[in-house]
């Protein structure tokens, strides 16, 4: 992953994706849905925010480079 593709992540939100343990980060990262690909994908280019206390994921589609989002509840 090059310099520009690290993910980016208000403080809030890098506290509760370091609360994640790695493989279950792992796991969240690779089952995204993408609406046009009509299918599961895996995120890319990715930033992390909180939004009502969950972990909000946003990012591009590995398939075709759309917007796709991946929500974690607490």
């Amino acid at each position: 992953m090059s310099v520009s593709q690290l993910p980016t992540f208000s403080i809030p939100a890098k506290k509760l994706w370091e609360q994640i343990p790695m493989d279950k980060r792992t796991l969240l990262l690779g089952n995204v849905w993408c609406s046009h690909c009509s299918g599961e994908t895996t995120i890319i280019n990715y930033k992390g925010k909180v939004a009502k206390g969950n972990l909000i994921l946003e990012g591009d589609c590995k398939k075709c480079r759309g917007p796709v989002t991946r929500f974690i509840e607490r």
